[in-house]
């Protein structure tokens, strides 16, 4: 179940980033909208620094949300794979 919600809130994060990909190829040309494209960091900064400019606020909003959501996730999956069985008596 958690890896299901994981995986959605992952595509809901790859949809965020390409609109604001779009926007960073629309707005600043082929190079920089390459670099967008390999190193989505710089996606996320350029979005924010121009998100009023652009009115992709909300976006941003979500995007962000969607992340901090998806590392809490990705942290309460880890944290469960490695409890260990309470059933198992110890030797």
């Amino acid at each position: 179940m958690l890896l299901i919600l994981a995986w959605l809130v992952s595509i809901g994060c790859l949809v965020c980033a390409i609109i604001v990909l779009i926007k960073l190829f629309q707005n600043e040309g082929a190079l920089k909208g390459i670099l967008g494209l390999i190193c989505l960091l710089y996606t996320f900064i350029w979005g924010w620094i121009n998100a009023n400019r652009l009115g992709i606020k909300n976006i941003m909003i979500i995007w962000t949300l969607l992340i901090i959501v998806l590392m809490v996730l990705n942290f309460m999956g880890a944290f469960g794979a490695y409890q260990m069985p309470t059933n198992q008596a110890m030797p």
